[in-house]
């Protein structure tokens, strides 16, 4: 990551102006984007060595509820990052959460993780997409689940092994996806 705050800031305004296919009059959109995506990246900026992300991991007295099933969620909402932790801790669920695809790196590094439910579009050095790219290179055999209120993706934009929900996911929608991944 760039440590200097406006290079960085303009070097992803930049990106996300080509993005968009590089529209006239839209300067000050793509900067404002940048802005609050570089806030949010300095408020959930983690560590080299991740500490603080892995020291915010609640214990749990039982480490396998349901047949040593473990879930990721990878969720820049923190309310609905919160709501779908919640949802799968009940269902009996191990599981792990993140702002954002490097908060995710580090999680996956520490902890034997079974399935990742991302969001795509979170600020940060990758979106969900580049998370899934990346755990599909290190963690072949991971279940993968992404999901977006903005985009749609088809089977044939995915690969074997990543399914495609759309926001919001129901709970019973959820539950059959994680079944699934087994």
């Amino acid at each position: 990551m760039i440590d200097n705050r406006n290079e960085w800031i303009a070097a992803r305004a930049y990106a996300l102006w080509e993005q968009a296919g590089r529209p006239l009059g839209q300067d000050e959109l793509h900067w404002e984007q940048a802005v609050l995506e570089r806030n949010l990246l300095e408020r959930t900026r983690a560590s080299s060595d991740g500490a603080e992300v892995y020291a915010r991991v609640p214990r749990r007295a039982d480490p396998d509820p349901v047949e040593g099933r473990s879930v990721l969620i990878v969720e820049d909402e923190p309310q609905l990052r919160y709501n779908i932790v919640d949802f799968l801790d009940k269902a009996g669920y191990r599981t792990l959460q993140a702002a954002n695809a490097d908060e995710a790196l580090i999680h996956l590094r520490h902890n034997d993780v079974d399935a990742l439910y991302t969001d795509i579009n979170m600020p940060g050095s990758m979106d969900g997409l580049g998370l899934v790219a990346t755990v599909r290179s290190r963690w072949p055999h991971m279940r993968i689940i992404v999901t977006s209120g903005f985009v749609n993706l088809s089977h044939r934009d995915l690969k074997a092994g990543v399914t495609f929900v759309s926001k919001p996911t129901s709970g019973l929608e959820l539950l059959n996806l994680m079944a699934n991944s087994a």
